[in-house]
């Protein structure tokens, strides 16, 4: 009898940049870090696109993805804030991809991607 090998966990978040997946990139898009300490998850999140700034804090799962809120600060100046189920996982270049499941504060849904991209150089 063979041992079943357990699930391998979704792949770390600590210190990783991502950008959020846009359809047109050459209009900007968000980007931010993410850090992990224990089953503490957070993540700043720069301009880029409408985005202004944001932020994220969360509680890390056995599974690997996490559970979180963030408020938003658009461009224009509105306030975007609700929870996310986040689920990360490896994607064919062994790159980091997020899949964002989303529920805002004024009820609307649904999922938005966030890949792994090289830490921008950032000025002083």
């Amino acid at each position: 009898m063979t041992a079943v090998a357990p699930e391998p966990l979704a792949p770390d978040v600590d210190g990783v940049w991502f950008q959020l997946v846009v359809d047109d990139p050459a209009a900007g898009a968000p980007y931010g870090q993410y850090h992990r300490e224990d089953d503490l998850v957070w993540a700043e999140f720069y301009a880029g696109g409408s985005l202004r700034s944001g932020r994220l804090v969360g509680h890390l799962r056995p599974d690997g993805s996490f559970d979180a809120a963030y408020c938003l600060l658009t461009a224009a100046g509105d306030l975007v804030s609700g929870e996310c189920h986040s689920v990360p996982a490896l994607d064919a270049r062994g790159r980091i991809r997020i899949s964002d499941h989303f529920r805002r504060s004024d009820g609307s849904t649904g999922v938005t991607y966030i890949e792994q991209i090289p830490a921008p150089v950032r000025e002083a």
